[in-house]
């Protein structure tokens, strides 16, 4: 009986790391695809791209807030895998019928559309596995691009 109440909790530790673990549900590597996800810390929508249907952009990371450092009327911080970066005024579009966005979660580590996302306390940090760029958006709403 102990024995198998054992292999019971051992796997129930199995499964809640491996939920814990897992990539959002929606994220879909497609080139032209994206993903929004919520942030914790700061609070913003972002939208995680594979590609960008326009010539040239590649995949990109977009996030919609009121950035420190950016001119008067933009609300988005846009960096592209290949290390470009601007401040934009624009909308994320979500005028759609969608599921819920995944909150990224303080303290995890994301992989979404070639992007690797780390959560934390201070603020989130978005790399592009391929080529190592891409921008921190501190809990301070400052953003570093890299």
């Amino acid at each position: 009986m102990e024995h198998s109440m054992n292999k019971i909790a051992l796997a129930a530790v199995g499964i809640a790391a491996a939920l814990t673990l897992a990539p959002p549900a929606s994220a879909d590597p497609t080139a032209g695809h994206d993903t929004k996800v919520n942030t914790q810390t700061p609070p913003m929508l972002c939208e995680i791209g594979s590609d960008d249907a326009d010539p040239g952009i590649g995949p990109n990371v977009i996030c919609q807030g009121s950035f420190v450092q950016a001119p008067a009327d933009d609300d988005q911080a846009f960096v592209t895998a290949s290390g470009q970066f601007r401040y934009r005024s624009a909308n994320i579009g979500i005028g759609y019928n969608h599921a819920p966005f995944d909150t990224l979660v303080p303290g995890q580590t994301y992989h979404i559309q070639g992007w690797t996302v780390a959560a934390g306390g201070d603020g989130i940090t978005f790399t592009n596995d391929d080529t190592g760029h891409g921008m921190t958006v501190g809990s301070d709403q400052s953003v570093k691009p890299f």
